[in-house]
């Protein structure tokens, strides 16, 4: 091993490990909390650092003042060893940098984790002492308790290692399958939590008062979307093994009463990349939770999953929202993202969700660069007979290293590897869709227009013909100044609808209150 881990090897024998794990640009980090909860079930030391928070298109690197305090947290807390939880692949060059600024200042040993060290593991570990590839909470609790105990770490599961030989890289191992036995996330709020933004150090859990409690009741996916990390990790990280998990409705609701004694929300979202559609597991949930919990509730689904027996079920329940991917016409979302359904199924399912009473937000992808006029055309024409209230969400698509879309496309010559997230970090500055980015007139158009449709009090009797005018599909200056000011009315009737409802916290005013980085919606 490297001299870095040999010291830690030294230093930790007999005692608990002191271990920082830090989120970045994600204050809501599922990862952290667990494993964090994991650790500390072990008896090992625990900070929590939530390095910079995610603002809506405008990620900043790290600031001197922003290494200074990170550095000064991991002082104060005299960690043995730190750990970087990269959720997102653009959050790379981020995270090289902020581990450069640890080795030199206080040659402390780094370990990576999360989505982009287990799809690129040999990339990452040039940068750092140890990557943790795939489920952590098993292999870290292992490698610390090995520390502890005075045994060798170098052939823990799931782990690669920086050694003075060379790259030492062991097996994963089998994916945790009984989910319930997992630790609860932890959620109290103590001296051992904090948040690093600009000038300040803020302590406590920066996710208290949010009126929103966030969780999941599975892990993986039952879907192969190209776009997809799941698809990877379902072929390439774990083939052969059951990649979608679920946790029983009797732990979820254990979680959020545990939770609930710690911090005040007022919803809860179901952050599943599909909910659990089970039969017997949803009458189960649908029973359960209301009695119990009672809170209304928003789910994320897909359109194949959806009939009128379980959206019924849930809507008793108290589901009241519900996120679901159209993300573009039928022929380029079957053609390029794997998915296909009709829209024919997607107007059903609008017109299913208003006759229930629950509110739906579409997400739609664009910039891609097969989608034709007429392509662009026919997801308007589809997004135009939903019936209102419902939401768009616009994301510029993103293409994630190791996806089948990044492969389709890097192939085909339609994108370079500076167009795959990691090289590049188009995420920072365009993830939800702003009609300022740089993009083709005609493009820009579409967005417009389409954006428009979710808007009720915009006439689509207005709308319908405009799109038939060539002279603003090039100069559509005019279109763009419409769009703006109907999300600058959405903006401010939300804003003060959430403001009415004390749901407008310091959090969402942060990653989305400025006019110069409006979003579509």
């Amino acid at each position: 091993m490297n001299a870095r881990l040999a010291r830690l090897v030294e230093k930790c024998k007999d005692r608990p490990v002191r271990v920082g794990i830090v989120s970045m640009y994600d204050v809501e980090n599922n990862a952290v909390r667990i494993l964090a909860a994991t650790l500390r079930k072990q008896g090992h030391h625990v900070a929590e650092i939530y390095f910079k928070d995610w603002i809506s298109n405008h990620l900043d690197p790290a600031t001197d003042d922003e290494l200074k305090n990170l550095t000064r947290v991991c002082l104060d807390e005299h960690l043995d060893v730190v750990c970087f939880s990269i959720r997102a692949s653009a959050y790379y060059n981020a995270t090289r940098i902020l581990t450069e600024h640890l080795h030199d200042v206080l040659d402390v040993p780094v370990l990576w984790g999360g989505m982009h060290p287990t799809l690129v593991p040999t990339e990452c570990i040039q940068h750092c002492d140890m990557v943790l590839q795939g489920e952590g909470e098993l292999a870290l609790a292992e490698l610390f308790d090995r520390l502890r105990d005075g045994r060798d770490i170098l052939d823990t599961g799931n782990l690669m290692f920086q050694t003075d030989e060379g790259i030492r890289k062991n097996a994963l191992r089998p994916l945790i399958e009984n989910l319930d036995t997992l630790a609860f996330r932890d959620y109290v709020t103590h001296d051992h939590k904090y948040f690093v933004n600009g000038k300040r150090i803020e302590k406590g859990d920066p996710m208290h008062g949010d009126p929103v409690f966030q969780m999941m009741g599975s892990r993986g996916c039952i879907y192969k979307c190209s776009y997809c990390y799941n698809s990877t990790y379902k072929k390439d990280v774990y083939p052969g093994q059951k990649w979608f998990r679920v946790r029983s409705p009797a732990s979820m609701v254990a979680e959020i009463k545990a939770a609930k004694q710690h911090w005040n929300f007022k919803r809860i979202r179901f952050d599943d990349e599909v909910f659990n559609f089970q039969h017997d597991w949803l009458v189960e949930f649908c029973d359960l939770y209301p009695k119990e919990i009672g809170l209304p509730f928003e789910v994320f689904i897909e359109p194949k999953l959806v009939n009128e027996e379980r959206m019924t079920m849930l809507a008793a329940a108290g589901l009241k929202n519900v996120y679901m991917g159209v993300q573009s016409s039928e022929r380029v979302t079957g053609h390029l993202y794997d998915r296909r359904v009709k829209n024919s199924t997607i107007n059903d399912i609008a017109d299913l969700f208003k006759k229930l009473g629950i509110k739906g937000h579409f997400q739609l992808i664009f910039d891609d660069p097969v989608s034709t006029v007429e392509d662009k055309a026919a997801l308007f024409d589809m997004i135009s007979t939903f019936p209102h209230p419902f939401d768009l969400y616009l994301f510029s698509m993103t293409v994630f290293p190791g996806s089948e879309l990044n492969h389709k496309l890097l192939e085909s010559g339609l994108i370079s590897e500076y167009d795959i997230e990691g090289l590049g970090t188009k995420t920072f500055y365009q993830h939800r869709v702003n009609l300022e980015y740089p993009r083709p007139v005609e493009d820009t158009f579409w967005i417009a227009m389409t954006q428009m449709l979710s808007k009720p009090f915009v006439p689509r009797q207005l709308l319908r013909p405009l799109t038939k005018v060539e002279f603003l599909k090039k100069h559509p200056w005019p279109i763009i100044q419409l769009a703006h000011a109907t999300n600058y009315v959405k903006m401010g009737t939300t804003a003060v609808s959430m403001a009415a409802n004390g749901e407008m916290t310091k959090t969402l005013m942060r990653r989305w209150m400025s006019f110069d980085r409006v979003i579509t919606t």
